[in-house]
């Protein structure tokens, strides 16, 4: 199965995750509203782990200023960016030198 037809998929179980999530209004009383809420919900992290998953299995730049991590877009001007810091990941989250300071030693 290639790429294209995964990302379809996933846009479809999002799509039925927001027809669920409007629907969830209908249904009478508060517990049951609730349990449909926390269902909703844990479908929808389910499904941002699996997004995330994916976009790093074809090898595409991932930003980790949130949890679970950015998907990086391509700019017009052909860069990567993050569409939540938009910072750009092909330079910002090369890997760097860390550096650890514990304090002056004497």
């Amino acid at each position: 199965m290639d790429a294209t037809a995964i990302m379809g998929g996933i846009g479809l179980v999002r799509s039925a995750i927001e027809l669920l999530r409007d629907a969830k209004d209908l249904v009478p009383g508060s517990q049951k509203a609730k349990a449909i809420e926390l269902a909703l919900k844990q479908a929808e992290q389910a499904l941002q782990h699996a997004e995330v998953r994916l976009a790093d299995d074809l090898g595409y730049n991932l930003c980790k200023c949130t949890f679970p991590p950015q998907v990086a877009l391509r700019a017009p001007d052909g860069k990567m960016i993050c569409p939540k810091c938009k910072r750009d990941t092909d330079e910002d989250f090369k890997q760097k030198p860390i550096r650890v300071s514990f304090g002056t030693r004497r």
